[in-house]
């Protein structure tokens, strides 16, 4: 339960910043709607940002230029992902229970990037794919976390380790760089494709 003095001092911080407080479930409908609406409020008609020159260049090479208000927004598809990142990932603290360490340890892991995290204000978020079910990480995650190019955002790498690639193949079917540690492969080609992230 939260005591009386946080309430009331989270109420100010949301009045200092313009903001009323609101009970969860209402902050969630308003991400939600927030969400629907980001395609309306953040982009105006494709062809009226450019002039006719560059409209009759742009279609005669093939782009289309039409508004496809039924198609996923990439932005809004960040953002959730983005979200379901900091809603999984795991702090310093959660990390050094799972793998039985010390507090001073996991920051040593990320410090040498052996862990991939990344920072949430003044907290470092673990992104949960790394650490297996039980106790441990990913086989060899830390030889491809390091690398892994340090400006790769969040999402780019989370995208990276969980969708197929082309270059892992086993029995002819290709696998994410994730199943393919996960399987013992060698973690030098996963690795190399790394670097070119």
């Amino acid at each position: 339960m939260v005591r009386p003095e946080a309430q009331h001092t989270e109420a100010l911080y949301f009045q200092m910043h313009g903001l009323v407080p609101i009970a969860p479930s209402d902050l969630n409908e308003s991400l939600r709607s927030a969400v629907l609406a980001m395609h309306r409020t953040l982009y105006g008609p494709s062809s009226s940002e450019l002039t006719n020159a560059e409209i009759a260049v742009l279609r005669a090479a093939g782009a289309d230029l039409d508004d496809h208000p039924d198609r996923p927004d990439p932005m809004v598809e960040y953002a959730i992902e983005f979200a379901a990142i900091l809603a999984t990932g795991l702090s310093v603290t959660s990390v050094s229970r799972r793998l039985g360490v010390t507090n001073a340890r996991v920051r040593q892991l990320i410090g040498d990037r052996s862990l991939y995290a990344f920072r949430n204000g003044s907290r470092w978020v673990v992104p949960a794919y790394q650490l297996l079910e039980e106790r441990g990480l990913v086989p060899n995650v830390g030889e491809v976390n390091r690398a892994i190019p340090q400006a790769v955002d969040p999402v780019s790498v989370h995208r990276w380790f969980v969708t197929p690639d082309a270059e892992l193949a086993v029995d002819e079917k290709t696998i994410s760089p994730l199943a393919w540690l996960k399987a013992g492969m060698d973690p030098g080609v996963v690795a190399r494709i790394a670097r070119d992230l």
